[in-house]
């Protein structure tokens, strides 16, 4: 008698539909899933792979997805009975659940985020005192001042005045010729 009322206790549990709350937790964590093994591949489509890699990637994903359902404690074939009975309404309901737990995820991880960098202010220095000193990124001489250069460097200035010579020079050799007067046209200008 016992092991019958026992079995009809789980039988009636069994066929409880997913809250909806856990259904979406766990639609959301399949997706995250397949994405993961989808990016294994290369994110590649199935025609793209060979047979030995579609095969693998269809093993993967089926173990991806047990997993999932054996953390959130839910049976396969439970999962897949109640996901053929939701109606539109349900179906639906579940799709704006999952939406709702992204975006709040992506707000906690943006919060997250915001609160490790801080308030992190630009300090813009005016002027230059013993309080507010300028710090140079190069390392001092052997005495201990740092090299600072006025215009450009030597190997730049060599450059420049060698390019400004070439232009000087070719422009002082000979003139360009004068340009060709345009041709008239018309009517009246065609040849016969």
């Amino acid at each position: 008698m016992s092991i019958t009322l026992l079995t009809l206790c789980l039988a009636l549990a069994a066929d409880e539909p997913i809250a909806p709350e856990k259904s979406a937790v766990i639609a959301r964590e399949q997706r995250q899933a397949q994405a993961e093994v989808n990016a294994k591949y290369g994110n590649k489509k199935s025609s793209e792979l060979s047979r030995e890699e579609r095969g693998q990637m269809t093993k993967d994903l089926a173990n991806a997805e047990k997993a999932v359902l054996e953390k959130n404690g839910v049976d396969p074939k439970q999962w897949a009975r109640d996901s053929l009975k939701k109606d539109r309404a349900t179906y639906e309901q579940g799709k704006q659940l999952v939406k709702d737990l992204e975006e709040k995820e992506k707000a906690a991880e943006a919060k997250k985020k915001a609160d490790a960098e801080g308030s992190k202010e630009i300090e813009v220095q005016r002027g230059v005192s013993e309080q507010n000193p300028v710090t140079l990124d190069e390392k001092p001489n052997a005495d201990g001042t740092v090299p600072v250069e006025k215009g450009l460097p030597p190997e730049a200035a060599q450059e420049l005045e060698a390019a400004q010579g070439q232009e000087g020079a070719s422009a002082a050799e000979e003139p360009r010729p004068a340009a060709k007067p345009a041709r008239p046209t018309g009517k009246g200008s065609r040849r016969r």
